[in-house]
């Protein structure tokens, strides 16, 4: 088909000017109006539109979805009163999809993909409750070692100060006995001068 106008072209669409015009602006091909002629690309491109608009693939091919509605029509007799039968029309529909393995796959994807993002969100959650739950034990390991260790030196300093005490006490005791022992041999020495004075003055005599 050869270049047309847009009048010629809603002719052949079956279609109104106006609703070609609206689609030609949104598929954005400008036309200024009815009688513009339009390209074979200009076509193609609202080709092109349409399918996506439709849901169809920009290779052509068939929509994505289809939707098949039967129906079928039947008659049954039902007996009424006075003994008169009538005839009923029932009318049975189906409807079925059919969904394109492509976008089976593609909803299996995007629902794998979520399944693996929740996944991930709980290792990751996992890992950092573990290395929480890691520090809080090291932690209290370390307040552990902290708090034994100053049980050690308030004990080792306890014993310092106990012996040093003792030791004290000892000194003490050490200086009193010998301070007592010196002056018990000086009492004993002053004795003895005193007798050895009075032996050698009466011995004179």
């Amino acid at each position: 088909m050869s270049d047309v106008t847009v009048e010629q072209f809603a002719e052949v669409l079956k279609v109104t000017v106006d609703r070609l015009l609206a689609q030609l602006e949104e598929a954005g091909i400008t036309v200024s109006g009815p009688k513009d002629r339009i390209s074979e690309d200009a076509k193609h491109d609202l080709l092109t539109h349409l399918r996506k608009a439709h849901g169809k693939a920009e290779d052509g091919g068939a929509p994505r979805k289809i939707t098949l509605r039967r129906k079928a029509q039947s008659e049954i007799k039902v007996a009424a009163p006075m003994g008169k039968a009538r005839t009923v029309s029932v009318e049975v529909r189906r409807q079925r999809t059919y969904i394109k393995r492509d976008v089976l796959e593609e909803q299996a994807r995007v629902a794998q993909e979520e399944v693996d993002r929740q996944r991930e969100a709980e290792d990751a959650e996992r890992l950092a409750a573990e290395q929480k739950l890691r520090q809080d034990v090291e932690q209290k390991e370390q307040q552990r070692r902290e708090r034994e260790e100053s049980e050690r030196r308030s004990a080792e300093e306890n014993s310092r100060r106990q012996a040093e005490e003792q030791s004290r006490r000892e000194a003490e005791q050490k200086a009193r006995e010998t301070a007592e022992k010196e002056r018990r041999q000086r009492e004993e020495k002053a004795r003895k001068t005193v007798e050895d004075d009075k032996n050698t003055r009466y011995g004179c005599q």
